[in-house]
């Protein structure tokens, strides 16, 4: 049986208002899938950030001691005050003792039954899990119901925002200090579980997670921070990349021509990497077992197209 010590990184109603509302609907959904689980005692929920007293968190999260930095402090006369991730996730592996750790953004949404399917991929020997969340039309971020959000199917987003991966791994993680709130965030944690962890896995069609509202690129940061943090992630990931395998990387099962295409088109992936990657191994194609269990024959392929561009949104 899994424990999880899960941490988000909660704002004020000054500091952002449209988050504030939101990270009330992230809280709620965290403490319902802990009862789902039926095991409180082994998920732990945390919030983080650089005040000692957050009075609007729930009674059910542990307040983990202050973050004593944040952007303004390495980067002269910045206005945002962005946490660094490995602040964050090295207070969470030091004030806990679970055996995997979860990081969020505050604004993604838990589904009730999240922690009960991630303990099942842990238990067919998957140490580090990505997760991409669902995106719900933004009529839903006025709505309070959890149960009218959690009959939505949403639409897929292309980012990372919610990471699970078992605790021994932190200390092998190599560590930059990339602030959350700004692309590349999220990728650097994504390279760190997929060249250290056994069998990470990204999970692109789960209904696991969602966010309220469809935008893909928030647009908050400002490009002196963005390039601060692509700076920090292309040094990341030329440490990285000499002990990379490609064979745990996404689509490393797809012919040639398709895998290198996906990796290159896809934004959230560093190419020049995979590409060096692929060329260890003589880029050769990772073995995988057809799970799915089905295989249309043409007239079926013909509804699977029908649907795709005519009958579904």
């Amino acid at each position: 049986m899994a424990s999880f010590a899960h941490v988000i990184n909660p704002v004020t109603e000054d500091e952002k208002k449209n988050l504030f509302i939101a990270q009330a609907v992230t809280f709620n959904s965290c403490i319902r899938a802990r009862e789902y689980f039926g095991r409180p005692n082994d998920v732990s929920l945390y919030t983080i950030n650089e005040r000692a007293n957050n009075s609007f968190v729930p009674a059910e999260f542990t307040q983990l001691p202050p973050l004593t930095r944040n952007l303004t402090h390495v980067l002269q006369g910045e206005k945002f005050k962005f946490p660094f991730i490995t602040d964050i996730m090295q207070t969470l592996y030091d004030n806990s003792t679970a055996e995997y750790l979860i990081y969020t953004a505050l604004d993604i949404t838990m589904m009730p039954f999240f922690y009960t399917v991630v303990e099942k991929y842990i238990n067919e020997g998957h140490d580090a899990i990505v997760i991409n969340r669902r995106r719900l039309y933004n009529k839903f971020l006025h709505e309070t119901d959890l149960d009218l959000m959690y009959a939505e199917s949403g639409k897929s987003h292309s980012g990372y925002d919610t990471f699970v991966f078992k605790r021994e791994l932190w200390p092998k993680f190599i560590k930059k200090d990339i602030c959350i709130g700004a692309p590349p965030f999220g990728n650097d944690l994504f390279y760190n579980m997929f060249t250290f962890a056994e069998k990470p896995v990204l999970m692109l069609d789960k209904h696991l997670t969602f966010h309220l509202g469809m935008e893909l690129n928030n647009g908050w940061a400002n490009q002196r921070i963005i390039k601060y943090n692509y700076d920090l992630f292309y040094e990341l990931v030329g440490e990285l990349e000499p002990h990379l395998d490609a064979a745990k990387l996404p689509w490393s099962w797809e012919p040639f021509l398709m895998r290198h295409f996906i990796w290159l088109m896809n934004p959230t992936l560093h190419y020049p990497t995979n590409f060096k990657a692929d060329k260890r191994r003589g880029f050769k194609r990772t073995k995988r077992i057809d799970d799915s269990g089905y295989h249309p024959d043409l007239r079926n392929r013909f509804l699977e197209v029908l649907i795709k561009f005519f009958f579904v949104d």
